[in-house]
């Protein structure tokens, strides 16, 4: 619990141009929609992206039934995002 609130130094975590370079990996996404998810997680990029950040931006898109993703695009940035931190 405690590294919920005060993630540990060691943990990677995932700066803005490894975000970048994930989501142009993912074909099904167009410019726009990934520009979309870049804002999502813009939140969380101030000392780097954690796991925890990440799960957390994620499960904002799945919730989010105004935006332009459908559930698979989710599914399909949530398996990418996540297999950075493996």
């Amino acid at each position: 619990m405690f590294d919920i609130f005060f993630p540990r130094r060691d943990q990677k975590a995932m700066n803005a141009k490894n975000l970048e370079k994930l989501l142009k990996e993912i074909s099904a996404l167009s410019p726009e929609e990934r520009e979309y998810v870049k804002a999502a997680f813009s939140r969380f990029q101030t000392n780097g992206i954690s796991k925890l950040e990440a799960e957390q931006a994620i499960r904002n898109l799945k919730l989010n039934f105004r935006d332009t993703l459908d559930p698979a695009e989710v599914e399909k940035v949530k398996l990418k995002i996540l297999s950075f931190f493996v």
